[in-house]
């Protein structure tokens, strides 16, 4: 079997129909949603890509452009497609602080349900390492990565202890802090991915470079690139069943 690389965080429904169909050539990608209109159209690339895994969700950077009901419509739309991941949801204290009253009651209402579906959750966390993770204990929720994370390094070991999982950037080349996660964290909680098409810095992020952030997990890890490309692939299809 020729093992696939994956990307557990991609705005792919922000992407040309050609860049998306190369990236889908070599990727499983976890392909996450802003808002309601997003979120029906990565259902809909699902449904012609059996290499997307869709998730639903509101970013909380769009919450406050965002009316309450479009929760429970996002939240709908789980019963009527095979709906597996609720993101990219979460809280931001530090982009949006003015909507994090308003973050929490979304980022509540969607962990609800994704105890209720048992759903995957893939979160955006940004200030709020702890809070994000005592809600996600609170609520019971199984299975969930920490996308791009750059929190405490001590945090690490409370992520991973719950069973949570924590994706790598290819942010790592310009930034120290997600350097040193790699460093320190566990290869069996350890997920790539490219939130593209976000520009970090000058960085424009696309599902291709995950490649050059294996091989630098290769590289600290010490051990071969196809070692792991499989522990990382394994991880993902235990995060999101497939």
């Amino acid at each position: 079997m020729n093992i696939p690389y994956v990307d557990s965080h991609c705005h792919l429904y922000e992407y040309d129909i050609n860049d998306m169909v190369e990236y889908l050539k070599v990727l499983l990608i976890a392909a996450v949603s802003d808002d309601l209109e997003s979120s029906i159209e990565t259902l809909n690339l699902a449904s012609k890509f059996n290499n997307i895994v869709p998730c639903i969700g509101v970013h909380p950077w769009e919450v406050g452009n965002t009316p309450r009901e479009h929760v429970k419509e996002v939240i709908n739309l789980i019963g009527k497609y095979d709906v597996k991941c609720l993101g990219e949801i979460g809280l931001d204290r530090k982009f949006v602080p003015e909507t994090i009253d308003r973050q929490r009651e979304f980022f509540m209402e969607f962990l609800q349900a994704a105890r209720e579906y048992e759903l995957t959750v893939n979160i955006h966390a940004v200030n709020t390492w702890s809070e994000v993770l005592e809600l996600l204990r609170k609520y019971d929720i199984e299975k969930a990565v920490f996308h791009w994370y750059t929190g405490p390094i001590e945090l690490v070991d409370e992520i991973t202890y719950s069973g949570y999982f924590i994706s790598i950037n290819p942010a790592f080349t310009i930034q120290d802090k997600h350097r040193r996660i790699i460093d320190y964290l566990d290869l069996e909680f350890l997920l790539t991915e490219s939130d593209g098409p976000y520009i970090y810095r000058g960085l424009k992020l696309n599902p291709l470079m995950v490649k050059k952030t294996v091989e630098y997990v290769s590289k600290v890890k010490r051990l071969s690139v196809e070692n792991v490309k499989k522990i990382i692939y394994n991880n993902f299809r235990k995060l999101f069943t497939v």
